[in-house]
């Protein structure tokens, strides 16, 4: 049985009419499915809990096997149709890892998440694909610790330019009235110049678990990433893979805004890291200290502030069809 879980807000409120659209290619593989909706009270993340923590058999003795060699009621089979958020809240809502199969058909507006995982371009062939149930990606997860908390992310978890772009974004007036125009992406550029004109610099210090230092005193933003894209198509860590144990991060330090404004669109194919005000280096785990209590992102969601944040890569992975 797969549990299609379809968020209706992604894509600028467009996720259950592009369900419906590919629906037929789900009927036509012939594989059992069940359909659950997010909504108000009803996260991505709590059905997700819910279907993972509920009716897995536990592990037989001796069962650290292939995931394909074992029966298909020993897992939840999960299909996510929405954006990055709701890829977030799937991961977050994960109860029992190593028997949890994740299949994603992306449907949001940035799709930074999908830009690195080599999907078809064909919807026919990713139905095909997903209804298979075959893993053929174990994917890192990223965990954040900040306030106390453990967030885990698929992408990127940071603070200063882009958390403070998240935030603000968030609570946008302007933010829902765009979406149903279809112009969702507008409301994060108006919000990025303005915060680059505003160009709020702060001192940060990063710690990596070799226990070297590296200082910053006029840093724009600092940010781990596990995949290349975020920011809806920006590469900011162009080296970054996710199956290799470690995290990249990118910082911007001393930085004008003129400066930003110049070399902001090279990070659309990597190549800001050939400016030097642009630091990149590749790390398991690192603590990330500011001199001031800041905006922190994981995935794009900013409700967290902290003056500390504690990055790594989590000892699970995240198995995938696709």
């Amino acid at each position: 049985m797969l549990n299609i879980i379809v968020n209706p807000e992604t894509g600028a409120g467009r996720g259950r009419q592009i369900f419906e659209k590919i629906r037929p290619l789900f009927d036509h593989t012939g594989v059992s499915y069940h359909v659950y909706y997010s909504g108000k009270g009803k996260r991505v993340e709590d059905i997700v809990a819910k279907l993972t923590s509920a009716g897995i058999q536990d592990k037989a003795e001796g069962a650290d096997q292939d995931l394909n060699g074992l029966s298909d009621d020993r897992f939840a089979d999960i299909v996510i149709v929405g954006g990055d958020g709701s890829m977030n809240g799937a991961v977050n809502g994960i109860r029992d890892f190593e028997r949890t199969r994740l299949g994603f058909i992306p449907a949001g507006s940035g799709n930074d998440l999908a830009r690195d995982m080599n999907l078809p371009g064909d919807m026919e062939e990713l139905v095909k694909r997903i209804a298979k149930r075959k893993v053929t990606r174990r994917m890192d997860i990223g965990l954040a610790h900040m306030n106390d908390e453990d967030r885990l992310f698929n992408i990127s978890s940071g603070i200063g330019f882009d958390a403070d772009t998240c935030y603000y974004v968030d609570r946008s007036r302007m933010k829902g009235f765009l979406n149903r125009i279809g112009c969702g992406k507008l409301v994060y550029i108006l919000t990025a110049i303005r915060l680059i004109l505003r160009n709020k610099k702060f001192y940060c210090e990063i710690e990596t678990a070799d226990g070297k230092k590296r200082v910053y005193p006029k840093c724009l933003f600092a940010v781990a990433m596990n995949h290349r894209y975020e920011g809806g198509g920006f590469m900011f860590a162009p080296n970054a893979e996710d199956t290799d144990s470690k995290l990249d991060f990118c910082v911007a330090s001393g930085v004008g805004p003129l400066g930003f404004m110049f070399m902001f669109p090279f990070a659309l194919f990597g190549k800001h890291i050939m400016f030097r005000r642009i630091d990149v280096f590749s790390a398991p785990e690192a603590i990330i200290r500011t001199d001031s209590v800041r905006h922190i992102h994981t995935d794009g969601d900013a409700p967290y502030n902290d003056d500390e944040i504690r990055v790594s890569i989590y000892k699970k992975k995240l198995n995938l069809f696709v």
